[in-house]
């Protein structure tokens, strides 16, 4: 495994998170086959020296490559590299639709962005980013194929700042990734509330989505807030689920982590 003083080492001015960018690390090692698939991997305590982290910063890595299926801790045992099996989208997952495809499942994603500038809010965006109605923001909507088919359509909302972080990178011309751009900027997700819901395709997303007028899709609402409780983006999204499945997972929280509610909400909606 790379240490510190490689190509990978940690980046010591960056604002992304160190606990990010070691599971970024050691996903890629992962994929690549640089660690095999159920090779033991380093205690935490080797993992901390080798990167020269905190043992707390490596077991938040850790716990979420687990909860992504990149490792499989046995108790007394360690850790074990494993491959995410194929499914679908993991919605409570801190990692948008590009990451959960691209780099869990190797899955060709393509990428047509249709709109990306400063533009007045919708009224339901300024409120769900807590800004005062007629504000202006950044509006971004693109359209996503999987695998060569048109997979889902969605449009994010971002306060001003966080737009002119986002127009001065590669997302708004159909590369990159919008949440890696976030988290680099100092925008990592602390907290979110999605819901989905079923329903019939219509209007504007017919057209994007090249189906029938009624035809089912799941539509998907988000709000992420940062470490201090601040807003700072939301995003609707229409899936077509006869090509994208949505997965919710449910599990037992960590005995540690019993009184404290999940960072991430998410909740299924009946019509």
């Amino acid at each position: 495994m790379s240490g510190p003083d490689g190509a990978d080492a940690i980046n010591r001015v960056s604002v992304e998170p160190y606990y990010l960018q070691l599971a970024d690390r050691i996903r890629h090692q992962i994929s690549t086959g640089a660690i095999a698939v159920d090779d033991r991997l380093p205690s935490e305590g080797e993992l901390a020296t080798t990167w020269n982290l905190s043992r707390a910063t490596v077991r938040e890595a850790l716990r979420l490559l687990e909860e992504e299926g990149w490792v499989t801790r046995i108790a007394r045992r360690g850790a074990f590299a494993s491959m995410p099996p194929r499914r679908g989208w993991l919605l409570q997952g801190r990692e948008g639709f590009f990451e959960d495809e691209v780099e869990g499942r190797q899955r060709r994603v393509t990428t047509q962005v249709l709109r990306a500038e400063h533009a007045l809010l919708p009224a339901s965006a300024a409120e769900a980013l807590q800004m005062p109605p007629d504000s202006h923001g950044y509006i971004l909507e693109r359209l996503r194929s999987l695998d060569g088919m048109v997979a889902l359509f969605s449009v994010n909302y971002l306060p001003p700042q966080v737009g002119t972080l986002v127009a001065r990178s590669d997302v708004p011309v159909g590369e990159g990734s919008l949440n890696r751009t976030l988290r680099q900027g100092g925008y990592a997700v602390a907290g979110a509330s999605r819901t989905v819901e079923a329903v019939s395709a219509k209007g504007v997303a017919t057209d994007r989505l090249q189906v029938p007028t009624g035809a089912p899709l799941l539509k998907i609402k988000s709000t992420s807030w940062d470490t201090n409780l601040v807003v700072f983006e939301h995003h609707e999204v229409w899936v077509r689920s006869d090509v994208v499945q949505v997965e919710v997972q449910v599990g037992a929280p960590a005995l540690t982590q019993a009184a404290s509610p999940s960072p991430e909400i998410a909740r299924i909606v009946s019509p």
